[in-house]
């Protein structure tokens, strides 16, 4: 029941994309309890609807993503450290450009176009069990999102994947 939904009003996410009317927040459903992290998922909400959006499929078809960046936006909202725990289905964490920096990394750079209707994107992501992996990505201007494969690149990724108690 929408009636159980509750979101942080002064946690809007701001997306490059059209959300097709919502505004998307941090929230949850039920009783808010500690940590935070662990029970909070994407809410997006349009005048008093309020929607669950607690895995990455769920985003198919309430998104509309038109460009490459776009799409590399898209694919950020649920791997970036400040909300990938939103989504009970994300196993990876794309790490921040100071985060290599400090750690001395010499990586590929992030890569995305446009390809036979859909939207490739290579770049590096650190998973739950601490591996730094380069990942292939692929985006449909829907949101159906696949991860395509993966290569390791460290098997013990000195970026820490956020673990939350």
């Amino acid at each position: 029941m929408a009636d159980d939904i509750w979101i942080l009003g002064d946690q809007v996410i701001r997306v490059s994309f059209d959300t097709k009317g919502y505004t998307f927040y941090k929230g949850g459903k039920g009783i808010p309890g500690e940590p935070m992290e662990k029970y909070s998922q994407l809410v997006a909400v349009k005048g008093d609807d309020k929607v669950l959006i607690p895995t990455i499929p769920d985003l198919k078809g309430r998104v509309a993503i038109k460009s490459a960046e776009e799409a590399l936006d898209f694919v950020r909202l649920f791997t970036a450290p400040e909300t990938h725990y939103l989504f009970h289905d994300s196993r990876y964490i794309e790490p921040t450009a100071e985060e290599q920096r400090d750690m001395n990394l010499a990586l590929k750079p992030v890569t995305y176009k446009e390809t036979n209707g859909s939207f490739a994107i290579e770049r590096n992501l650190v998973s739950r069990d601490g591996k730094l992996v380069r990942a292939t990505e692929r985006v449909t201007a829907e949101g159906d999102y696949s991860l395509e494969a993966t290569e390791v690149v460290d098997e013990h990724s000195p970026i820490p994947y956020p673990l939350y108690q």
